[in-house]
């Protein structure tokens, strides 16, 4: 069952909050789109401290990390029986959030580009299976 709408806007909002209002709210925006089919949505971060979003489904996972600076933000989803990720790259110069690129990346390459870490105790009981499925394919 996908996450609550309020529930992910406050995730969003929670996320966001550092951001610029103006980017802070197309952050937001972009979180809430493109998350909306996951089950679960946990704060990650990447090797270099960069705090990410980690959407957890039985179907696949989506990360998006961006400080809201820079003129796209990406978000990279996978199937857990693909051996690829498809890698969305978003305006945040437009409220529209138009698609600037996308590109298949395998999951063999994204291993080498994304060192994810789960603050322990972020990871609910409930979402542990799921949530280990997305570090083996990324370990």
């Amino acid at each position: 069952m996908p996450i609550d709408a309020n529930t992910l806007s406050s995730f969003a909002s929670e996320y966001a909050k550092g951001m610029t209002s103006i980017r802070g709210r197309r952050v937001q925006r972009l979180i809430k789109r493109e998350f909306a089919g996951a089950e679960y949505v946990l704060l990650a971060q990447f090797g270099s401290g960069v705090a990410a979003v980690l959407g957890l489904s039985e179907s696949g996972a989506a990360i998006c990390a961006t400080d809201g600076k820079g003129r796209q933000a990406s978000v990279v989803k996978w199937s857990h029986e693909s051996p690829a990720a498809i890698e969305t790259h978003f305006d945040l110069y437009k409220d529209s959030l138009p698609v600037l690129s996308t590109n298949s990346v395998p999951l063999a390459s994204l291993r080498t580009q994304v060192r994810l870490h789960l603050p322990a105790g972020a990871i609910p009981s409930q979402a542990r299976s799921l949530a280990a499925k997305v570090l083996e394919v990324l370990a």
